[in-house]
């Protein structure tokens, strides 16, 4: 069922764009970054975020997910109807790093030309920032829908995801029946995301003098073999799997190589441990408990072939010591792939929503990393699209930025995505 065009134009003409980037602006000021010793949190920006939503007149809830990490839950009830739409945006942002590195202050939001610069104006303040004021012109327009739109201003995205995870455990999810995830993906629709396997490993030897090698047990040759394991298996992954349309190809990426495990390291001194970190990315196509199983048979194997090597070495040279390297396996994150079909009614309405703001044809993509909408996809099989104004590129760096004409635009996407997909009859 079409909607009529003066009902489209109703609700655009709700999105006002000096109010979106006033809001925008008020939050960018607020230092967001979750840092004890700084004292900053999530708090103010939230609380910020509850008190104009309860201006506008929206029902607002807040949930404590720790100290001063609140989740704020706004909703707007736009019809009888069982469809719940979600929009869901983080408050916290990374650090700025050192800001005399920064052309601009990285928590003055200040606008240049038609780009506002600061932490978080991209990821992802100004996104929810846009679907606050999409769902003000909703409520605005009194246009009657079926069903609601809740606001998930979430806390901890960026670290351990705690807020989204909260969010689920208290039984928020359960009427969500779609949800749009506010990030900048450049007007893109991204309608999967790569998982990712996160692991450490934790090698055991024994210490010795540089000059005295044989009198200690030297992780390294173990820490070759996992890294020589890990390029074997991403090449595996590869031939077997292939590249996926959206999301690229899978990868075993050691990113942390660290020996001593603790102290200073030292030219002479062979370290007791050492540890490896890997980033594994994954396609749909890969098992996640196949990868668990090879990442322990990694660890099994390579300390086996370095034991095996050692022996070699003390049967030619007469020595004789204990070769027990140990190399214990911990996997510090398991998030799955996400995938929405792309004839899932809140793709659909990202489709049409686009074409009719944007004018043009959507793009599809995929998200190469995590977001909170992972555990919303997988705990609760609720179908999700990524998607919103900023530059892919430039989250997390110095001089992050976003284009206030494509926040505008998103705002108004936002706000055509929930009133089609709650349109009656729809």
């Amino acid at each position: 069922m079409s909607i009529p065009s003066d009902v489209v134009a109703k609700v655009l003409a709700e999105v006002d764009p000096d109010e979106l980037i006033e809001l925008t602006s008020q939050l960018v000021r607020i230092n967001s970054v979750w840092d004890l010793e700084a004292g900053t949190s999530e708090a103010d920006a939230a609380m910020h975020v509850a008190g104009w939503c309860r201006d506008q007149g929206f029902f607002v809830e807040i949930d404590q997910v720790a100290p001063g990490r609140p989740n704020v839950i706004v909703t707007h009830q736009a019809g009888p109807g069982e469809r719940c739409l979600m929009f869901e945006g983080h408050t916290d942002v990374v650090t700025p790093g050192d800001p005399a590195d920064w052309s601009y202050d990285p928590f003055g939001a200040q606008i240049v030309g038609r780009r506002m610069y600061g932490r978080g104006s991209n990821d992802t303040k100004g996104n929810l920032c846009a679907m606050l004021i999409a769902m003000a012109a909703i409520k605005r327009s009194g246009v009657s829908l079926s069903g609601s739109i809740l606001g998930g201003v979430l806390c901890d995205e960026e670290e351990h995801m705690s807020g989204v995870q909260d969010f689920i455990k208290r039984g928020r999810a359960d009427k969500v029946s779609a949800a749009v995830i506010c990030e900048p993906e450049d007007g893109i629709i991204c309608i999967s995301q790569k998982g990712a396997v996160r692991v450490r490993f934790s090698l055991n030897g024994r210490m010795a003098h540089g000059a005295m090698p044989l009198s200690g047990l030297n992780p390294a040759p173990a820490i070759a073999l996992i890294i020589e394991g890990l390029q074997a298996m991403e090449l595996a992954a590869i031939d077997t799997h292939g590249q996926h349309e959206h999301l690229g190809w899978p990868s075993f990426t050691p990113t942390v190589i660290k020996a001593p495990g603790v102290g200073a390291p030292q030219l002479n001194v062979i370290p007791a441990q050492a540890e490896v970190l890997v980033d594994i990315r994954t396609i749909p196509s890969q098992s996640h408990e196949q990868i668990k199983h090879d990442m322990l048979a990694l660890a099994q194997s390579s300390a086996q072939k370095t034991e095996r090597l050692y022996e070699e070495l003390d049967r030619r040279t007469g020595f004789d010591r204990e070769r027990n390297i140990s190399i214990k396996t911990e996997f510090l994150t398991d998030r799955p792939c996400t995938q929405t079909r792309p004839d899932d009614p809140v793709v659909l309405a990202a489709d049409w929503a686009t074409r009719r703001v944007a004018r043009k044809e959507p793009v599809y993509h995929g998200v190469p990393g995590a977001t909170d909408g992972t555990f919303l996809w997988a705990l609760k099989d609720i179908p999700i699209v990524t998607m919103g104004a900023g530059d892919r590129m430039v989250p997390h760096q110095k001089d992050e930025w976003v284009d206030l004409d494509q926040l505008i635009e998103t705002a108004k996407i936002y706000a055509l995505i929930a009133l089609d997909y709650l349109w009656p009859g729809g």
